[in-house]
């Protein structure tokens, strides 16, 4: 581990060199103080920095996502001393000018990345080291955290400007792509390089940009493409073969080790699959402990729904293992997000795009779609251990040792199973910005009022209750505003 941090340190001080110049003016054509292409693309070095380098750019950017992401959903809400922009987003009041939505940086990641692809085959001929395989690993990273960057533009802004042809740079007229043509597109664009997953001389997962595989699996369940989802999913889950610890939800982080998660989460190899890494030491500050923490600005802190949630396990205590006092915390009666805190370095937790939690969750979501109620519900609770390589697997309440779930007689199955996913994701996921992708998923296939009238019931005013409902109601006004 110390090696590979090492490593990352000497990555990232390359990094500032590469990408040092993309400020608020990258969409100059040719930046002043960036080295050119034929400076940089020589050796399998420079090509495992850009892959690194795509990835580094979020650090500007994936903070702000997580908590805009919490704060349109309904468990988290704002302080009194919150500032104007971040209430607007609470609120659901957002205007183009707000800092705080603004998509450059995504764009930032997808110029970074055409960049790079345009470059990384014409290595070989200056590295001799550098192997066919190789190649493929870096160019299907570069693929992977585009697509990624794509994807949540579209999921966030409805839309996303397809840059054609691996374009470094913006064009005077953008191509606009819905949401639903995006996502085929990004399929298209992942399918040749879902086998780029590889072990370290450790028998590790290696640090990739992206873990592709999770992707086009969370691609297909937001089509609504449930068998496909079940497919890239499960594949993404038994990526390493050879080992029945890593992404199984095995023993590994059991009770109290699942805060470990969170703790240099980009090393808990087992259970992270890509995260976006943090530093105060290094100059790399999270920003998202002070805007939740207690101490600090305490802008927003956990709404009542997802305590109470918490609080109304079957366990006597409660969600021991992940509520109080992990997931959240109190001081003087007040709650305050404590997830972010768990970290032995102040300012340095990293934000996590997807765990194996997640994924098993999403799989639980797919499965109940395509008629496997049963094994959804078994991986929801005690875990399921039919498929190969999945001996350990433990359940994500079983992690937690919580009591499973029931279907109770007389109910939709497929709903009620769907609700207890979902209820079981807020937890397991809190605060970690899931929450509001979640939300507008289930409510494509259930209705606007699914998701509007959870939003709504975070609100104690009645009039604003009512407001962000009707609001809400109306999928257009689920997207974030942006200046075209």
């Amino acid at each position: 581990m110390m090696k590979n941090k090492f490593k990352w340190i000497a990555i990232q001080l390359m990094t500032i060199l590469i990408i040092g110049g993309c400020t608020e003016d990258f969409f100059n054509e040719i930046p002043s103080d960036r080295i050119t292409p034929d400076q940089h693309y020589n050796s399998m070095q420079e090509a495992e920095i850009s892959c690194q380098a795509a990835l580094a750019i979020l650090r500007d950017v994936a903070p702000q996502m997580v908590f805009t992401n919490e704060l349109m959903a309904d468990l988290t809400t704002v302080n009194e001393n919150v500032g104007l922009y971040w209430q607007d987003i609470n609120n659901h009041n957002i205007g183009k000018e707000n800092p705080y939505i603004d998509p450059s940086v995504f764009y930032q990641v997808v110029i970074n990345a055409n960049e790079a692809l345009l470059y990384i085959d014409s290595i070989a001929s200056k590295d001799q080291d550098i192997t066919d395989i190789d190649i493929k690993v870096f160019k299907g990273n570069l693929v992977g955290i585009r697509s990624w960057a794509y994807f949540t533009i579209a999921r966030l802004y409805g839309e996303a400007a397809l840059l054609e042809d691996n374009m470094p740079e913006l064009a005077n007229e953008l191509n606009y792509l819905p949401r639903t043509v995006i996502l085929d597109t990004l399929i298209n664009h992942l399918l040749p390089y879902l086998d780029i997953d590889y072990l370290d001389e450790n028998q590790q997962p290696a640090i990739l940009s992206m873990y592709n595989k999770a992707l086009i699996g969370d691609i297909y369940l937001e089509k609504q493409d449930y068998p496909n989802a079940v497919t890239y999913l499960q594949m993404a889950i038994e990526g390493f073969e050879n080992d029945e610890n890593i992404y199984k939800i095995s023993r590994n982080y059991l009770r109290d080790s699942w805060q470990e998660i969170f703790i240099n989460s980009a090393y808990q190899k087992s259970e992270v699959m890509v995260a976006v890494p943090f530093s105060f030491n290094e100059s790399q500050p999270n920003p998202i402990e002070r805007w939740y923490g207690y101490e600090y600005d305490y802008i927003a802190k956990p709404s009542g729904i997802i305590t109470n949630l918490f609080e109304m396990q079957d366990d006597n205590d409660g969600d021991e293992y992940r509520g109080l006092g992990v997931s959240y915390d109190t001081i003087n009666g007040d709650h305050f997000v404590n997830k972010y805190n768990l970290e032995f370095e102040d300012f340095s937790s990293d934000i996590i795009l997807y765990r194996a939690a997640d994924i098993h969750l999403l799989l639980a979501e797919a499965l109940n779609r395509t008629g496997s109620s049963d094994i959804a519900l078994a991986l929801l609770n005690d875990g399921y251990n039919d498929y190969t390589g999945w001996g350990y697997n433990i359940g994500i309440r079983g992690r937690v040792y919580l009591d499973e779930r029931s279907v109770p007689d007389g109910v939709d199955r497929v709903n009620y199973i769907e609700d207890l996913i979902i209820e079981e994701r807020a937890m397991e996921l809190a605060f970690e910005g899931k929450r509001w992708f979640d939300l507008m998923r289930v409510a494509r296939r259930r209705g606007n009022a699914y998701l509007a009238n959870r939003v709504a019931a975070k609100f104690s005013d009645q009039a604003m209750a009512n407001k962000i409902k009707e609001q809400l109601n109306n999928e257009e006004n689920w997207y974030l505003p942006f200046e075209k």
